[in-house]
């Protein structure tokens, strides 16, 4: 029996050493580094310790996203007093790692480089490096983020400002710029958000960025007039923020899908492709005048996006007659700032309009007072059986009378209605960022109250058939 027992203990342990066996090392190196893409940049690097096969990997990822969130954390958490000096001293630290990263990379090509920390005009010699590095790689997707968690998107005479290299020089014509002997052409994505940008960087880049797919432009306070014609590739522009900009005009462009805000005049013309746009309104005339804007791509709209106040969403129950139709809208977005107690449902005069529509989605912007007194009015609004509609999603949901009143409408009007989702967040997120979630103690038990008086108030409405969701 002990020599059994003996046997079978080797064999157990030679069984464990085959299985403990790194087979993953033995992988080929694009194959290794192709993994090493799924991780954060600091995850990459730390897989140097795993051996020999693994101790420079990271230096060939073809991504390189530089982004810490804990630096800005502290930089967020500072005392006001100590403000300054953690924001330059986490800079300093940021600017040292990303170059120490950069001297050691040795990837010839780049897909992605991505910068995301708070950066103004003071570490401009740095960043432009950063960039001429990246398009000595031929990058062909490139973000700069240097917003940090603070005033996302607004503009500022501080920021860094793209540099002019592109153009040959760096501003003044008797010294030239190491950028302007780089070659552009493989860019298939630029995102800029806090960074200054001139009208005539930014025409030089759609004229020479032949394969750009995706441009988005946020918070740049040079922007003034604006041209775009072209690229060929170009199908996703973005440019909000730049409240200096007095005229966007776009002709001639392949266009998929247009977001804007912030412009005095807009023109379009041909435009063939164009069928989501998204138009934070500003202008006087509200929604009959983005919409007298839109006219020539109107017919063609797929999915339509409108941010606007409370009193255009209360003067479009008026207007109805007024609206053009919107025969292909299949999705339509509505934002809407409200500041006052007034009713909401002057917005289903455009979902009359909408004949096709099946998706709708609004999404409320409360001020803080309407939130402390959770009352609203209600209002009346004409029945209109609403075909296609199958999903309906209302965020910054409260239980206010409104808020149920609006779900009874599309629980009577959409007769094919499959699933209603409910969202306790208002839609605090910035035009060009993500959403941000309430994060404080009160504000998740608030949340959470919202969510139990969803269920208590909608429950018995929903009829069986139609999915209920509380996000």
């Amino acid at each position: 029996m002990g020599k059994v027992a003996s046997g079978f203990g080797l064999h157990k342990c030679a069984k464990r050493e085959q299985l403990l066996e790194d087979h993953i090392s033995q992988l080929p190196h694009e194959i290794l580094v192709h993994i090493l893409s799924f991780l954060t940049f600091k995850e990459a690097a730390r897989t140097s310790v795993l051996s020999k096969c693994w101790t420079n990997l990271w230096t060939y990822s073809a991504r390189l996203d530089f982004y810490d969130f804990s630096a800005l954390e502290r930089i967020g958490n500072s005392l006001a007093e100590e403000y300054k000096s953690v924001r330059e001293r986490e800079r300093c630290k940021f600017v040292k790692w990303v170059n120490k990263v950069l001297q050691s990379h040795k990837a010839l090509a780049l897909d992605e480089f991505r910068v995301h920390f708070h950066l103004k005009r003071s570490s401009q010699e740095a960043i432009d490096k950063w960039l001429q590095f990246a398009f000595s790689r031929k990058v062909q997707r490139l973000e700069l983020d240097l917003s940090g968690h603070d005033n996302l998107g607004c503009p500022s005479p501080k920021s860094y400002a793209f540099p002019y290299g592109p153009l040959g020089t760096s501003g003044k014509s008797s010294e030239i710029n190491p950028c302007a002997l780089i070659d552009f052409k493989s860019l298939k994505a630029l995102s800029l958000n806090r960074v200054n940008m001139s009208g005539e960087v930014l025409e030089f880049i759609l004229h020479n960025c032949q394969y750009l797919e995706r441009l988005v432009v946020c918070g740049s306070e040079n922007l003034i007039n604006v041209e775009v014609s072209g690229p060929p590739a170009l199908k996703h522009l973005e440019i909000c923020f730049c409240y200096n900009m007095k005229c966007l005009t776009i002709c001639d462009a392949n266009l998929v899908s247009l977001k804007i805000s912030c412009v005095d005049k807009l023109v379009l013309k041909n435009v063939p492709m164009l069928i989501d746009v998204y138009v934070r309104s500003y202008s006087r005339n509200g929604v009959t005048g983005v919409i007298a804007r839109l006219s020539c791509c109107l017919l063609k709209l797929e999915v339509l996006t409108l941010s606007i106040s409370s009193d255009e969403a209360t003067k479009l129950k008026e207007m109805v007659h007024e609206l053009p139709q919107l025969p292909k809208l299949k999705q339509l977005t509505l934002k809407v700032s409200e500041e006052d107690d007034k009713s909401l449902l002057g917005l289903t005069s455009l979902i009359r309009v909408s004949p096709n529509l099946e998706k709708l989605v609004i999404k409320m912007d409360w001020d803080d007072e309407i939130v402390r007194r959770r009352r609203r009015k209600f209002g009346e609004a004409i029945n209109y059986s609403l075909h296609h509609l199958k999903v309906f999603k209302l965020s910054g949901f409260l239980g206010c009378t409104i808020d149920v009143e609006l779900v009874k409408y599309f629980l009577k009007n959409a007769v094919a209605l499959e699933k209603i989702i409910i969202d306790p967040r208002w839609d605090r997120g910035s035009f060009c960022c993500p959403e941000m979630e309430w994060e404080t103690e009160e504000g998740i038990e608030e949340e959470n109250d919202v969510r139990r008086r969803a269920r208590q108030q909608l429950n018995r409405l929903i009829p069986s058939h139609v999915e209920f969701v509380i996000l």
